[in-house]
């Protein structure tokens, strides 16, 4: 049986074929070619990959690892604003001081939410600061001390009896986040339904005034209580004056608007002043600046903005002298002769860091393009610099798209070309 089945497959082979050597020869031919083709279409997909992948990395943030607080401070020449995709200090590490910070989109793989964004007081560095237990919905809410070392801002967590409307958004407590160590100390008060939001005001970098009260329904809360917390004994002592209009002069008293103003200093003591009418207050500016004697007070004087600036003692009756020119905010002083405030430009709505000199109304640019800024105002004496533009990183999706493609690409190329050098 077994020599008639050979002997027919032998008369049904096909004639005039190559001999077996040439077979031979040419089977390791297409097992070459097919094996070049496959070497050399995976490696022009490696080079495209990794050409991407060095696309993507050139476009992280260049942040410098934080130094010690007396390394020189700089003040930008103009603020930008930054991409939704810049990175985090989960991922980059803590700026170390900050000149600013200001709210800011934030985009990641499945959506947009709020962000708060620094920006280096060293390097000009872009980030955001990922703020443990952070409530977001009132990011904008959160204080830069005076020194630009720490960030106060409204944490959220669970509570004894939640209200359902506040389910996404409870406060139950606030915390400082520290810009140069990425360390946090937080506060968590008593609370059953959690805390109603209510300001934050720096007196000196370590000492930060705090008002709540306790959340009653969706919207209403307690009538807000008042302390001091110092951060360099983790202790707080109670206040008997609201902070809701305060103002800081960054080295150790605020000043508090209301139907009599006060100055508070931070053992809680109050002394009387004389405050003209203000216009309130825009992107973080003050109501007043106090200088740090608590001697003069600067004031955006009338019922609108723009207005003029009005500058007295704070003994002083009246309105004191109205310094020329249109300003929405006042800051701080700069020294005995000129106040940082705010200025409006051109018709594009962006608002400038200025310097005014009380003394005869000059005013010169600091920074361009301040707008929703929180100011380190212990920092803005610092030289002017042209800081670099962050980057402008492009969306997660997109290199993990491309590579995905690239790969599918490489891999339909390969079995292509493999199919081809059979024939």
């Amino acid at each position: 049986m077994l020599t008639d089945l050979l002997e027919e497959l032998a008369r049904d082979a096909p004639t005039g074929g190559a001999p077996p050597g040439q077979l031979w020869r040419r089977g390791r031919r297409i097992a070459r070619t097919q094996r070049i083709g496959t070497v050399a279409i995976a490696a022009v997909a490696c080079l495209l990959l990794i050409a991407l992948g060095s696309v993507t990395w050139q476009q992280r943030a260049d942040v410098a690892p934080a130094t010690d607080t007396g390394t020189g401070t700089y003040l930008p020449s103009r603020f930008h604003e930054p991409s939704p995709h810049l990175p985090g200090t989960d991922s980059v590490g803590p700026l170390g001081p900050l000149i600013a910070t200001f709210d800011a989109p934030r985009k990641g793989w499945f959506g947009t939410g709020d962000g708060l964004v620094g920006v280096s007081a060293e390097t000009g560095a872009y980030a955001f600061l990922d703020l443990p237990h952070a409530a977001t919905a009132y990011l904008g809410e959160a204080e830069l001390s005076p020194d630009g070392r720490h960030v106060a801002y409204w944490t959220t967590g669970k509570v004894a009896d939640p209200i359902p409307a506040l389910v996404d958004g409870t406060i139950t407590g606030y915390a400082v986040y520290d810009t140069t160590t990425g360390d946090v100390v937080t506060q968590t008060p008593s609370t059953e339904h959690g805390i109603g939001h209510g300001a934050f005001v720096w007196f000196d970098p370590t000492h930060l005034g705090v008002e709540f009260g306790q959340m009653q329904d969706c919207c209403l809360s307690t009538d807000a209580r008042s302390i001091i917390f110092d951060l360099s004994i983790g202790n707080a002592s109670a206040l008997r004056t609201s902070l809701d209009t305060a103002s800081t002069t960054g080295v150790g008293t605020v000043t508090v608007e209301g139907q009599d103003t006060v100055i508070i200093q931070t053992d809680g003591t109050t002394a009387p002043a004389e405050i003209p009418q203000t216009a309130g207050r825009i992107n973080g500016s003050q109501t007043v600046a106090l200088t740090p004697d608590s001697k003069r007070v600067a004031a955006i004087f009338g019922d609108s903005l723009p207005a003029r600036i009005s500058v007295k003692g704070i003994d002083e009756f009246g309105y004191g002298d109205l310094i020329p020119g249109n300003y929405f905010g006042v800051i701080s002083w700069l020294d005995d002769d000129r106040v940082a405030a705010l200025r409006g430009h051109g018709d594009d709505g962006s608002v400038d860091l200025v310097s005014v000199d009380v003394r005869d109304g000059s005013a010169e640019t600091l920074s361009a393009s301040v707008n929703t800024a929180r100011l380190a105002i212990n920092l803005l004496d610092a030289p002017v610099k042209n800081q670099p533009a962050p980057p402008r990183p492009w969306s997660p999706w997109v290199p993990t798209i491309a590579a995905g493609m690239t790969i599918t690409a490489a891999a339909f190329a390969i079995l292509t070309w493999r199919r081809r050098a059979r024939v």
